[in-house]
């Protein structure tokens, strides 16, 4: 795997906080930081402050979700996410997440679902992204049903699109399935991965090493399926780190430490 990249919301500290967002990607840059997921607090100040803080985007965060049934909710949901990523086309071919929301029973949810799909990798490809469709986390008291990771890859590859792939959130996928075998059911389609840990029973997206997860059998896995991008963070910060700073250090230092445990490849060429 290809060095680190992080989350921008790592550094995003609530619902209604209006970020910083110069003086947020200076810091990650200054923690040594080199590759960040651009999410939407971050992205709606648009591209010139990324572009300034001399990060490389690897990859954007979408946005769409909502009332996806029906042919005026897919309308706003596309209209929403294109004005989005209209001033990030700048960083394209850059991978675009969006999650799976076939999650319900009624079939109308897969059949809205897929349509709106269609509507959304038209226009990303039109703008030269690469729609990238998230592996789900196990929610049984929100959603009806859990999308197995064999799911999700048997409707990306039905599209036969080679800027339609995946997302693996080892996060998520840990809940429910064996993340090896999630590998292999998407393997041909990484583009991208969120990485974070948990306890196993919800998605509490911890600091890598603060839960249950097997990181260096997660990037094996990865690595044997094809996957060869950076190591996504898509977490919190360490616990009781006396600063933003320090955490972010110590988290890049650790995760650095996992990708590459040979002495005198410490990652900092890659990170």
């Amino acid at each position: 795997m290809d060095g680190l990249s992080v989350s921008t919301s790592i550094l995003s500290r609530g619902r209604q906080e209006t970020p910083d967002v110069p003086r947020r990607l200076a810091l990650l840059r200054e923690a040594g930081f080199r590759q960040i997921e651009l999410t939407c607090k971050f992205a709606a100040q648009g591209a010139a402050p990324v572009r300034e803080s001399g990060l490389k985007v690897w990859s954007i965060h979408g946005i769409a979700g909502g009332e996806f049934r029906s042919e005026s909710g897919r309308r706003k949901i596309i209209d929403l996410s294109l004005a989005y990523l209209e001033p990030l086309a700048e960083f394209a071919p850059c991978p675009v997440v969006e999650h799976y929301l076939d999650r319900f029973h009624d079939p109308s949810f897969g059949v809205g679902y897929r349509k709106l799909i269609e509507g959304l990798y038209r226009r990303y490809h039109e703008f030269g992204f690469i729609l990238c469709v998230e592996t789900a986390p196990y929610k049984p008291l929100e959603n009806e049903r859990y999308p197995y990771s064999s799911e999700i890859a048997d409707f990306v590859r039905s599209f036969r699109q080679d800027d339609l792939l995946m997302t693996i959130d080892v996060n998520h996928s840990n809940l429910h399935e064996d993340l090896a075998e999630v590998c292999a059911n998407c393997r041909g389609l990484i583009r991208n991965v969120h990485v974070s840990d948990n306890h196993g029973g919800y998605e509490d997206h911890l600091a890598p090493g603060e839960g249950i997860i097997d990181l260096p059998a997660a990037f094996a896995a990865l690595r044997r399926n094809g996957y060869n991008g950076p190591c996504n963070l898509e977490c919190r910060l360490p616990a009781n780190a006396p600063s933003e700073l320090d955490g972010l250090r110590t988290l890049r230092e650790y995760v650095a430490g996992l990708l590459f445990p040979t002495p005198g490849e410490s990652g900092a060429d890659h990170v």
